[in-house]
């Protein structure tokens, strides 16, 4: 008698059929033996067929569809015949997620473009604190006119048709602001553009953890997803890019004006003033240009990204990565009624749509926000700027750690808003003067809280789609970014009050941390998709062979 081990990885089989499979083979008088080397998880596939079976056994093995690995052998298996391998890991996921970054990159780069520019539109547009606060809120409002369409369109189409009329919307958007910069025709374009460009908001936010689910590995999805949304977040951070190339505006200003109150006689005011308007004129047609240059820019950036798409952009790998990743979702009518009656889902949509949706918008404005704290738009910007650079850094590295501790994340995110909001705290402190203000503990607290607050995205959305399985995690993410758009929206429809000021938002960004942490606290977690994939993978039979 011969005993051996077996590691057995089930196709589309389930287990127990397995454990059916095995005992008829231990029952059976004649064996058959087959030797497979599978190396898929490259998208190689290399086969080296042994044959040892006599006749009568032939029926049985063609009916027994999996893959059955030596345990003394990582790379060896015992493939039955006919069976192929249905799980692989391809290289090109890697250029997949890449080309994907640059779309919501691009996205988020356009809807944050007017923000780090403000007191410069103020100046050369004559655009109050009500266009400035429109412009950004576009976003929101795109992004719930269209969320369902492309939720439906994920399902049923997969993420290439709606990543190619994403990426469409955002070049016509940026075309369209090439148009003029005479006033008040930029206000037009600038804000048709905004729309154009908000529509596609739930495919430049919800698509990572699809594309995750789709391309990447259990092992491999948290960091897959923080890699896609910590590009959104850098397109944030490159138009702040944009506010030091207008840093010299104000100085022109106070040098005029000192100009005309030094001069004593009636002559030299007149002349003075005469000079000042020409000197203000041509200030504001350098400004003007500047900004059409960066619009030119963008948009040959947008044709550029959309080429990308076209080219090649498949919606999913041949093979799928995991397990969870081969089965049916459930469909978008079902799985919203399950998303309804799922406490923890409606928790985690509460414990991220407020804070993540508030601080983002917020620091969207930031330039504005700081203005009455003497703040000049190149410090805000480049403020704006770190703070988002250092939040994608802290999601990457949050992401790897959770990629190996899979069953904390709720842990980490109490523990990451915990130090946010002491960050945001310290900002209110200094700013209303309870601790000595400067620029450097603004410029400290701000970025330490964006830090902790954005390192928490990635970790929230891959525990919703987590707990909400076998709900499509398009719908999932989707319903977390409309809680997250909401908010949003109603933070920025009170800025557009008259005369309301600015102060109350630093203290709505400290408050929308506080009211979840609670939450988070008192919520249990669950890890379904997690679950099935890791008994699948460690699923192990042993089989007793007989000569």
């Amino acid at each position: 008698m011969l005993k051996r081990s077996y590691k057995v990885t089930p196709h589309t089989k389930s287990a127990e059929e397995l454990g059916q499979t095995a005992s008829e083979f231990n029952q059976q008088s004649n064996k058959a033996f087959f030797g497979d080397t599978v190396a898929s998880g490259e998208g190689k596939l290399q086969t080296d067929v042994k044959k040892r079976s006599h006749k009568k056994d032939e029926a049985d093995l063609n009916d027994a569809k999996s893959v059955i690995h030596n345990k003394t052998d990582a790379d060896s298996a015992v493939d039955l015949k006919e069976a192929e391998p249905d799980i692989a890991v391809y290289r090109r996921r890697w250029y997949i997620l890449a080309v994907y970054s640059l779309v919501t990159f691009t996205q988020a780069a356009l809807w944050n473009t007017w923000g780090p520019i403000a007191v410069s539109c103020q100046k050369v547009f004559g655009w109050n604190d009500t266009i400035l606060a429109l412009l950004p809120n576009w976003g929101p409002i795109g992004f719930l006119l269209s969320e369902w369409m492309f939720s439906w369109s994920m399902d049923v189409h997969g993420i290439r048709l709606c990543c190619v009329v994403t990426a469409a919307m955002t070049a016509v958007a940026s075309a369209i602001r090439c148009i003029t910069s005479e006033p008040p025709y930029i206000t037009w374009t600038a804000n048709i553009s905004a729309f154009l460009n908000g529509l596609g908001g739930p495919v430049a936010m919800g698509v990572p953890p699809v594309l995750s689910a789709a391309w990447f590995p259990p092992n491999q999805r948290t960091t897959s997803t923080a890699i896609a949304t910590l590009f959104n977040y850098a397109g944030v951070a490159a138009a702040f890019l944009i506010g030091p190339l207008f840093e010299n505006n104000d100085k022109a200003n106070t040098t005029y004006t000192g100009s005309l109150l030094q001069n004593e006689s009636v002559s030299m005011t007149t002349n003075s003033s005469l000079m000042y308007n020409q000197e203000e004129a041509a200030d504001i047609d350098r400004i003007r240009n500047k900004i059409m240059v960066v619009m030119y820019a963008e948009c040959g950036w947008c044709i550029m990204v959309l080429i990308l798409i076209l080219a090649y952009f498949p919606s999913k790998p041949p093979m799928p990565p995991s397990k969870t990743a081969s089965q049916e979702r459930l469909d978008m009518k079902s799985g919203f009624k399950k998303l309804m009656r799922n406490k923890m889902f409606l928790q985690l949509c509460f414990a991220y749509g407020i804070p993540v949706g508030i601080v983002g918008l917020w620091g969207g404005v930031l330039t504005v926000n700081l203005k009455s704290y003497d703040v000049s738009e190149a410090q805000a910007g480049w403020i704006g700027f770190n703070s988002i650079v250092a939040g994608c850094l802290g999601s990457l590295l949050i992401a790897r750690i959770s990629d190996r501790f899979s069953k904390h994340i709720r842990q980490m995110i109490i523990f990451l808003y915990s130090l946010a909001f002491a960050s945001f705290l310290w900002l209110n402190l200094t700013l209303v003067g309870v601790i000595p203000s400067s620029i450097a503990q603004i410029y400290i607290s701000i970025v330490a809280g964006t830090f902790f607050v954005n390192a928490c995205v990635p970790l929230l959305i891959e525990m919703a789609c987590e707990n909400t399985y076998p709900v499509a995690e398009g719908i999932t993410t989707i319903m977390m970014l409309t809680s997250l758009n909401v908010s949003g929206l109603l933070f920025l429809g009170v800025q557009m009050i008259p005369n309301i000021g600015t102060a109350w938002e630093n203290w709505g960004v400290l408050t929308s941390i506080v009211v979840c942490i609670p939450v988070l606290i008192l919520m249990n977690d669950s890890y379904n998709r997690l679950n099935i994939d890791e008994t699948v993978s460690d699923k192990t039979i042993e089989l007793t062979l007989k000569n």
